[in-house]
């Protein structure tokens, strides 16, 4: 029976319910008024009972929420309470009405249609017997009791008698049907979210085989120059100068080996650092500020266009670190006597900072792949730079993407969140990746 009414529950919301009953009250009523306005109105008992029964109706619509919640005991209670008082009310309201013939009990379908959602098919034939037994009544009550009883009233009596059992039966059935397809649906899905997981892990050990077998690409020619310039340094059969050169690749491939350790664990182990609102003007210009040395080596020039309100939440730090490896990148890329121009917009809630820099367009296979830890086209880089820079990014709730591709014409862009003036500011962290 619990089972039975989560899943009713989940069919049809009570508010709903509620509203079909409110409804079906005003229409009868509004009928009655319509058909005895040319004999005689109702008593005023009957507008008292009408719009007190509205009243507890328009409760429930507002309240629905409240009144059934995970709570499913308290949700069969209140349907077992909203059916017995529809019973009640029909018959109430064809006593109070005065007249032999009355239109109420074809409110009686509404707790059998309840039933059939909420509860199993004996509780509905069962609901349906008690108004069927209101509905046999009142040919008696008309007729104070005294047979025989008029064939119109048995007849009209026996037809809605039929109706309700008919009308209970094929709507529980449905519901029935309804129920077994969303148990189905449940379980398919419950299903595919196991098959998702068991994917998602797999996928977690494809990349760390991945990036464990690149780690050791990386690692192993270093490694093994390093190992053979300090055999060569140590043995006496080399000359000084010979020596003393192998000594300084060493050290050369030891702080290689080092950078890229560091670089690796940037990508690898994201720090848990806090945001804070911050400048973006302020942001690029420092990081302008530091590559104009590099630019200037080979005559670069660059250009920067501001934004003076656009603010940001995030981690300077982070930030200038991912700033700095797209401006060193465009720079490396760039021509002599090239320009590089970085802009920062705002439009819609959207920060975006452009870098664009002159020279030959990457190669298709190539843009593919920038993103990928350890891929490089570039001598001597570990492959990491634009690695570490979108994995900052995402952290940021951004995007890191190459816009365009054309020569003279590669255009990174990282769009992010962008607050205004009169936000509030605060300050979170990045949760640990």
């Amino acid at each position: 029976m619990i089972r039975r009414f989560s899943l009713a529950n989940s069919i049809v919301n009570r508010s709903v319910i509620g509203s079909v009953y409110f409804a079906v009250l005003l229409l009868f009523f509004a009928a009655q008024m319509l058909f005895t306005a040319f004999l005689t109105l109702p008593p005023p008992s009957v507008f008292f009972l009408v719009a007190f029964a509205s009243g507890l109706r328009l409760i429930e619509i507002s309240f629905a929420e409240r009144i059934v919640t995970r709570d499913e005991s308290r949700g069969r209670r209140f349907a077992v309470a909203s059916i017995a008082w529809t019973l009640v009310l029909a018959l109430l309201l064809a006593v109070l009405t005065r007249q032999p013939d009355t239109h109420y009990f074809g409110m009686l379908i509404l707790p059998i249609l309840e039933a059939a959602i909420y509860f199993s098919l004996t509780t509905t034939l069962f609901i349906a017997t008690a108004a069927s037994t209101v509905s046999l009544f009142w040919v008696a009550y008309a007729a104070d009791f005294t047979p025989p009883f008029e064939s119109g009233e048995i007849l009209e009596a026996s037809t809605l008698v039929l109706v309700y059992f008919i009308v209970g039966c094929l709507v529980w059935l449905l519901v029935d049907m309804l129920r077994d397809r969303e148990e189905q649906l449940r379980r398919q899905l419950d299903d595919l979210k196991a098959t998702r997981g068991k994917l998602i892990e797999e996928e977690k050990l494809a990349a760390v085989g991945r990036l464990a077998s690149a780690v050791a690409h990386e690692i192993r020619n270093p490694v093994a120059i390093i190992s053979s310039a300090l055999e060569t340094s140590a043995s006496p059969s080399f000359p000084p100068d010979e020596r003393e050169e192998m000594s300084r690749i060493a050290g050369l491939e030891a702080k290689r080996l080092e950078k890229l350790t560091t670089d690796f664990l940037s990508y690898a182990r994201p720090r848990s650092v806090p945001f804070e609102r911050l400048d973006a003007t302020a942001l690029i210009g420092y990081i302008v500020s530091i590559v104009q040395l590099q630019a200037h080596q080979k005559n670069i020039q660059i250009e920067s266009e501001m934004c003076d309100t656009c603010r940001i939440y995030g981690n300077e730090g982070q930030l200038q670190q991912a700033l700095l490896n797209l401006m060193r990148n465009a720079i490396e890329a760039s021509p002599p006597n090239g320009l590089i121009l970085i802009a920062v917009t705002q439009s819609k809630g959207t920060l975006r900072i452009r870098i664009e820099n002159a020279g030959p367009a990457i190669p298709a296979r190539v843009a593919s792949q920038i993103f990928e830890p350890f891929f490089t086209a570039k001598e001597g880089g570990t492959g990491l730079g634009l690695a570490i820079a979108r994995s900052i990014v995402d952290r940021h709730e951004g995007e890191l993407q190459l816009e365009r591709n054309d020569t003279d014409h590669i255009v990174f862009t990282m769009t992010f969140p962008s607050i205004f003036e009169k936000d509030t500011p605060q300050t979170h962290a990045v949760r640990e990746s």
